[in-house]
């Protein structure tokens, strides 16, 4: 299949660009509204800072500022002590940690009980931000929101025996939770934010179209500096 610029289309990419111009016009008739006990901040707060991070393709990621994180919550947080930013997103092992082939990607959506967290410890945000592939979404939460997101973090990944986060190397983390068409990096993001109490729904962003069209509803995009 030939995309608009001429050029051949891989069967998984077009079934994928589908589905989320799909949600996205599923995304326009409505979604979830606030949690308000927990969003927006309340007038005098000061907020925390979440950022949504999508990297050009499949992939959408949180990041945080390390200091916002409350004490004793998200453990794993430690192995990036200097570091200023940490993201981190979820996904299928093999989709995720190998290069994506159209059997990769199919046996991922099938179903999938392998999955892994990727944690990338940063410096300055304007590097990402200035990234030409990547999209920086900035969302102001309330500090219980906030805890609430960092908490659904901790809580994906796996411990082992002395309940430690088990760690794979180089930024990888095993981790809790079952991937496929339902349930994917994108959805796991949403998750995160609507546990902060955002207006999303979770269950519409299978793919990034989705989960940022309506992560800029109440978010803001920050601009690339030349």
């Amino acid at each position: 299949m030939k995309n608009r610029s001429g050029s051949i289309e891989s069967p998984a990419r077009a079934i994928l660009r589908f589905t989320s111009a799909a949600l996205t016009f599923l995304c326009a008739a409505g979604c979830a509204g606030p949690i308000r006990s927990l969003y927006p901040p309340r007038a005098g707060e000061t907020p925390r800072s979440v950022y949504v991070i999508n990297h050009g393709a499949l992939h959408t990621g949180l990041a945080v500022k390390r200091s916002d994180i409350p004490r004793g919550i998200w453990p794993a947080q430690k192995d990036y002590a200097n570091s200023k930013y940490l993201e981190v997103g979820w996904g299928d092992d093999d989709g995720y940690r190998k290069q994506l082939t159209v059997g990769i990607a199919a046996k991922a959506l099938a179903g999938s009980g392998r999955t892994v967290l990727l944690s990338d410890g940063f410096d300055n945000l304007r590097t990402k931000i200035n990234e030409p592939r990547f999209t920086v979404i900035q969302v102001d939460l309330s500090a219980p929101g906030f805890a609430r997101l960092c908490r659904n973090v901790e809580r994906t990944y796996a411990l082992n025996e002395s309940g430690r986060p088990i760690r794979l190397g180089q930024g990888w983390y095993r981790a809790r939770g079952s991937y496929s068409a339902f349930r994917t990096c994108n959805t796991w993001v949403a998750d995160g934010l609507r546990q902060a109490g955002c207006p999303i729904t979770p269950a519409y962003c299978l793919t990034p179209g989705p989960l940022l069209s309506q992560t800029r509803k109440f978010g803001r995009v920050l601009s690339r500096v030349p």
